[in-house]
């Protein structure tokens, strides 16, 4: 009975180490990738408004005149966010049989369909100003970026951590 459940508990805490980890991870490659170099240095935004602009889903444009304290809003809901995406992917690897056989591919997946659910259905749905549509080539960046940022992150943190029972 012991040595059940010390793998039950090894396997809870390698779950929340690649949870943690993942979200993470995620949180950084997301913030200095995409909100830092992309939208910051390349389209030329100003960072504070990068940042407020994460926060403006919850709190509409209001958002943009909050100064510091609603960029630090926009980095804590992107951390939230980061985390729930990690966490939906390591329970999924430890559930769904397909997730844990074909784990890159799977995780690959992910990264995209995170990138769609972001796009086409979250910040759509939130108090965010819509904003033109992005050039080609920054489209491809963003896609690009969340299948391996997001998706090949989580597959290769979770395979590592021998985070699923085979």
């Amino acid at each position: 009975m012991s040595t059940i459940t010390s793998q039950s508990i090894d396997t809870r805490k390698s779950s929340l180490r690649s949870i943690f980890l993942g979200g993470i991870f995620i949180f950084i490659a997301q913030l200095v990738i995409q909100s830092w170099i992309v939208a910051t240095v390349l389209q030329q935004n100003p960072f504070l408004a990068v940042l407020q602009y994460m926060a403006s889903g919850a709190v509409g444009v209001s958002a943009f005149e909050g100064g510091t304290g609603t960029a630090l809003l926009g980095i804590f809901f992107h951390l939230i966010i980061s985390f729930v995406i990690s966490v939906i992917f390591v329970v999924s690897a430890d559930r769904i049989p397909l997730v844990r056989r074909y784990m890159i591919p799977t995780a690959l997946l992910y990264g995209f369909g995170v990138w769609i659910v972001m796009h086409l259905i979250v910040v759509p749905l939130s108090a965010a100003p819509p904003l033109p549509p992005p050039a080609v080539p920054y489209l491809i960046e963003e896609i690009i970026e969340h299948i391996l940022f997001v998706g090949l992150l989580l597959g290769i943190l979770v395979r590592r951590n021998g985070t699923i029972n085979q």
